[in-house]
């Protein structure tokens, strides 16, 4: 059983972890410079990195691409039900649940799951892991900040203070960002079988191939922004982030029988929701005034833990598959 796949994606993400954590601390730059990249990121390389792997998918089955959309809806329908029950059974208290289930729901499928899943499977995996990332949007801009305000209707409950809901005036421009518009066209694309002019996909594979080392120098310096110890303090929000890197690549790999017969459509699904706590919960925590200190520490802890949990899930899914 070959190991190096997985070896060298990780080595590389902790070194580039590491570089962002580092330059971020020694003041090199600053949150400003996250913000921007964060743009850049978003809404210029990883949209082309998604169109310029669309040549890649080329060998994928429509019938499994149909399968892979169905799937990625059914299975964040499912997730908030998991989180309820990891969150719980943990015992966060009742102020602090919606945070930790917000960090539980969101994984970090995109900044850290794609560059791990390029080494590990090729470019087709890029096509693969943005269909099943269809509905994330839409999730974390209506049930993630539902999950932030019911933390702070908690505490106001405590202190004695009114129980009325917040209202929030969601934008509908957030459930079309360049990543989602990106990933529809590459759909209609790819069932139509309309190719792009050869000069056009080497110019958006060209652009979208800084997308996974910046993104990890992008993390790292995320990371830096909050005091290391704030990831250690919480033994019950730690706790349930283990549970949460080894139930949701569970219940992935449970689905995904159900569904597919190919080894590598299986293996991609499954170490995608391997991921640590996405960065969307410290920065919608920020945005609504939730609890921020919790979000980036169960973010930084579970990253951490992942640099262990995700090898132990490929060794299980090889031995499995």
């Amino acid at each position: 059983m070959d190991f190096t796949g997985i070896i060298t994606a990780l080595f590389k993400l902790v070194v580039l972890l590491a570089i962002g954590f580092i330059i971020y601390r020694k003041h090199f730059i600053d949150e400003h410079f996250n913000r921007g990249l964060s743009w850049l990121v978003v809404n210029i390389t990883n949209p082309a990195l998604i169109l310029g792997s669309l040549a890649s998918a080329g060998d994928i089955p429509q019938e499994t691409v149909m399968k892979l959309v169905v799937f990625g809806i059914g299975y964040y329908l499912m997730l908030p039900f998991l989180a309820v029950l990891i969150v719980r059974s943990c015992r966060i208290p009742r102020q602090d649940r919606g945070t930790a289930e917000l960090l539980a729901v969101f994984s970090n499928t995109g900044f850290m799951a794609i560059p791990i899943m390029q080494t590990l499977y090729g470019d087709m995996s890029v096509f693969v892991i943005n269909i099943l990332n269809l509905p994330f949007n839409f999730l974390v801009y209506t049930y993630g900040i539902y999950l932030i305000q019911k933390d702070i209707r908690a505490k106001k409950a405590l202190e004695g203070g009114e129980n009325q809901k917040q209202k929030v005036k969601l934008d509908w421009k957030l459930f079309f960002t360049p990543g989602i518009i990106a990933s529809i066209i590459a759909l209609i694309l790819y069932f139509f079988h309309i190719q792009m002019p050869q000069p056009l996909t080497v110019t958006l594979r060209f652009v979208g191939d800084v997308t996974p080392p910046l993104t990890m120098l992008l993390l790292g310096a995320v990371l830096a922004e909050s005091p290391i110890a704030d990831a250690f303090k919480d033994v019950r929000l730690d706790l349930a982030m283990i549970l949460k890197l080894f139930l949701m690549p569970l219940l992935a790999f449970l689905a995904d029988r159900l569904l597919f017969e190919d080894p590598v459509i299986i293996g991609i699904a499954v170490l995608t929701f391997a991921m640590p706590c996405g960065t969307m919960g410290v920065m919608l925590s920020k945005n609504f005034n939730g609890n921020t200190r919790m979000a980036a520490g169960g973010i930084f802890f579970s990253t951490m833990v992942s640099l262990l949990t995700i090898p132990l899930v490929y060794f299980i899914l090889m031995r499995v598959l």
